[in-house]
């Protein structure tokens, strides 16, 4: 928002206070002044009289002029503008003059000597966009009046400071220059100066106002004829070009400057080009209307319209149609002041490309309703002044009651947020420096909110007036009164950082991916949120990132491909995150997913492919460090019709019945539309696994007593789980400390439909050395409990 030093003068006074000064002021205050600086630059600026001008003997373009620059003084000044003569008042840049484009030297031009430049308003405004055609093509022409020698700025009236404010959202009201005149009148503890408005003798008015929709809580129409269309005078226009809006006409000029004033943007309506002498604000349209910007724009039936004449006369605070335009032969006005839902106005403006001025004050809700009437009048007021109105008639509107937020708060309760001391009059002074109304006790307050501080809401927002005005920094510095916690991690981090740090040493990479996915491949491996609602943004930036992940793995795979697509085909990843459903269920997952070789030193002739043992032996690395042994968890095999995971390279990972995890490989058909290979993965639900009760570590002695070794092969059938048997064996003797599979054939020597398994046996004995009796007995009991479960039989 750019806000003009000497507007806000009009309401309080602030021209005894440094521009640069009152900024930083300001800032400290939550309204930051994200930048300064003068409307108009020009240091050695003067009213000239040109008193010759004759054609430059070496130029066809040039004029070599005598110009006065105070009474008296004459000096030559070389001119190329198309437009200067002689007998001008002329602004003139003396030598030494600093300008936007650079510092003006006395010199010769063509030979001929000049001192100084004759500027035009161009070379004074640096943003062009504000200025006319005749300010940008030649010379500025100052009225013959215009006293020789003066400061030209300051006779211009361009002599202004700009302030560019970065209002917070809760702040839109300040949008309103009267409203921001409230805030630095607080600040300075000075009165704020309303505009006097005079009321006329109004006609009745034969205007009727319809309103068919919720979305328009209020509209008001004021009939004003007899108008003349003309330039706006030089205080007008330099007020809009302090404001960052460029000057029209008077009549333009006067709804802009009254929106720039009152926060209220405002629209004007041709009266005799209405057939019908009503407006109707609804929705339901669908059509294409040509605009004000002669532009031709779909109108769709979400839009709040202005329907003249039963068809467009404005989309609603966003621009007026074509058909009601004002131009220079209009005389008689209808002035419209309304508030319309600033969240369609949003979608409206969004969807056609047009976010004026006016509508985002609409779409940022610096609307005051309450004052919309006062606004039609000020509206009228000018009209008179400045475009000689001749008839003004009564407003027409629909029913306008607003009832004032009252919001108590109380001493202890203003300390108590912010550490302080604050005595009751001492925040009573705030509320009197807001001009906030309030009835009180001593202790507490019960304050009326002014209808224009939208932001006002509870006792907290009146605690954050009393720290603004008596300034943030002036706040002592307490600490909280809280009871101290040990600074160390939950059993959960601690747990979920063991497991990163091991991950890493056994030299997988970890990656951060994108929580949120596609609906397309949401449901792809998942494992732990299977027939629970998918959560979906109900505004998506795009169709890529539309709804919340219920696996990792489709991540871990644009990962892997992404690193193929740049010849890196060896790829060992990790993931912590968390998946979540509709059913408010978070989970905290872990994803593996590998591909190409785990090492690969072709100098040393050391290769090992990736494989599902692998990826097997990172899940009981992180089991066996977790306190969870192989005897707590089983594998099965999944569903042959799996789509996801490969049926014969893959198993889930079961505590009793309940599946925790998986390991295996991405099924061919799904690795293909990930556009990757063979990839081997995991993914495991931490929720649960963290969860499991685990016993606590022990620590035992070195054995004193030798171990004995034992080799044994069982041939059973080709379809049972070699785990299976290791986990039976495991139970089928005291003395069994460990059993490993060491190898499994099937082929020659081996029966059909049969395979041989071959297990490493350790057996020990902590309280004596074993002996072969005690093995026998072991051995036996081994291979008649597999026999019993398995079938199994002793290789030959």
């Amino acid at each position: 928002m750019l806000a003009s030093y000497k507007l806000l003068n009009q309401y309080v006074k602030v021209d005894d206070q440094n521009p640069e000064e009152l900024a930083e002021k300001i800032t400290r205050i939550g309204h930051e002044v994200e930048g300064h600086y003068p409307l108009a630059l020009g240091t050695k600026l003067v009213v000239g009289y040109v008193k010759e001008c004759i054609d430059h003997p070496d130029s066809d373009h040039l004029h070599i002029c005598q110009v006065e620059v105070a009474p008296g003084e004459v000096t030559q000044i070389v001119c190329g503008a198309p437009n200067v003569a002689a007998g001008e008042k002329v602004i003139v840049a003396l030598p030494g003059c600093e300008l936007h484009a650079g510092k003006i030297s006395a010199g010769k031009i063509r030979g001929a000597e000049s001192n100084g430049m004759i500027c035009s308003i161009a070379e004074l405004i640096e943003d062009q966009r504000l200025l006319r055609e005749e300010d940008k093509a030649g010379i500025h022409v100052l009225d013959q009046d215009a006293p020789v020698g003066v400061e030209a700025l300051s006779y211009l009236g361009l002599d202004d400071f700009i302030m560019d404010i970065g209002l917070t959202p809760n702040r839109s009201d300040c949008m309103a220059m009267t409203s921001l005149a409230h805030e630095v009148a607080a600040l300075l503890n000075r009165e704020v100066t309303y505009p006097e408005v005079k009321k006329y003798d109004e006609k009745e008015s034969e205007i009727e106002v319809h309103v068919e929709t919720n979305l328009c809580p209020f509209f008001g129409a004021k009939l004003v004829k007899g108008v003349s269309t003309h330039e706006s005078p030089a205080w007008l226009r330099n007020y809009l070009l302090a404001s960052g809006i460029k000057p029209i006409n008077n009549i333009v000029d006067i709804s802009n400057f009254v929106m720039v004033e009152t926060g209220q943007p405002i629209h004007m309506y041709d009266y005799d080009k209405l057939t019908k002498k009503a407006f109707t604000i609804k929705t339901g349209f669908d059509t294409k209307e040509t605009m004000l910007d002669g532009e031709s724009y779909k109108i769709e039936p979400s839009d709040i319209i202005v329907s003249t004449d039963d068809g467009i006369g404005c989309i609603a605070g966003v621009m007026g149609a074509e058909s009601t335009k004002i131009d220079d032969t209009t005389t008689n006005i209808v002035i419209e002041a309304a508030t319309f839902d600033g969240a369609t106005l949003r979608a409206t403006a969004r969807r056609l490309n047009l976010l004026t001025d006016a509508s985002q004050h609409y779409i940022k809700g610096a609307i005051d309703t309450a004052n919309s009437l006062h606004v039609l009048d000020r509206c009228a007021d000018l009209l008179v002044q400045l475009a000689d109105a001749k008839e003004v008639y009564k407003s027409v509107h629909t029913p306008l009651s607003i009832e004032p937020k009252v919001v108590e708060t109380s001493v202890a309760r203003t300390n108590g947020l912010l550490g302080t001391s604050f005595t009751a009059q001492e925040i009573a002074d705030v509320f009197d420096r807001l001009h906030f109304s309030y009835e009180s006790d001593g202790e507490n307050f019960k304050v009326t909110i002014p209808t224009y501080r939208n932001d006002i809401s509870m006792d907290a927002d009146l605690t954050e007036e009393v720290a603004r005005l008596y300034g943030y920094d002036n706040l002592p510095n307490t600490l909280p009164f809280m009871s101290m916690t040990e600074g160390i991690l939950s059993d959960k981090q601690a747990k979920e950082k063991m497991i990163r740090k091991t991950l890493a040493d056994l030299g997988l990479h970890e990656v951060l991916t994108y929580t949120l996915t596609s609906t397309e491949t949401v449901n792809d491996f998942n494992l732990f949120h299977d027939n629970e609602e998918t959560v979906a943004l109900m505004s998506p930036l795009n169709e890529e990132r539309a709804v919340v992940r219920k696996s990792l793995l489709p991540a871990l795979l644009s990962t892997i491909k992404y690193n193929l697509d740049h010849s890196n085909k060896d790829v060992n990843i990790f993931e912590l995150a968390n998946t979540y459903s509709r059913q408010d269920k978070e989970i905290s997952n872990l994803a593996i997913a590998c591909t190409g070789h785990y090492v690969d030193i072709p100098w040393l002739n050391e290769s090992k492919p990736i494989d599902f043992y692998l990826v097997k032996g990172f899940v009981e690395t992180l089991f066996d460090k977790l306190g969870i042994s192989n005897k707590r968890y089983t594998f099965t095999k999944v569903e042959r019709e799996n789509k996801d995971f490969h049926p014969g390279r893959s198993g889930y990972i079961r505590f009793g019945k309940k599946i925790v995890g998986v390991i295996g490989e991405v099924h061919p058909a799904k690795a293909k539309a990930y556009g990757v290979g063979e990839v081997y993965v995991a993914e495991l639900n931490l929720t649960e696994i963290l969860n499991l009760r685990t016993s606590a570590l022990k620590f035992t002695a070195i054995p004193t007593y030798p171990e004995v070794s034992r080799d044994l092969a069982l041939v059973v059938d080709a379809t049972t789980p070699a785990q299976d048997i290791l986990t039976t064996i495991l139970k089928s003797a005291k003395i069994l400390v460990d059993a490993k599979i060491f190898d499994v054939y099937e082929g020659e020597h081996v029966e059909e439909g049969k395979k041989s398994i071959a297990i490493s046996l350790r057996f020990q004995d902590p309280a004596k050395t074993l002996d072969e009796e005690s093995i026998t007995k072991a051995m036996h009991a081994i291979l008649e409990r597999v026999k019993k479960e398995f079938n199994a039989v002793i290789r030959q």
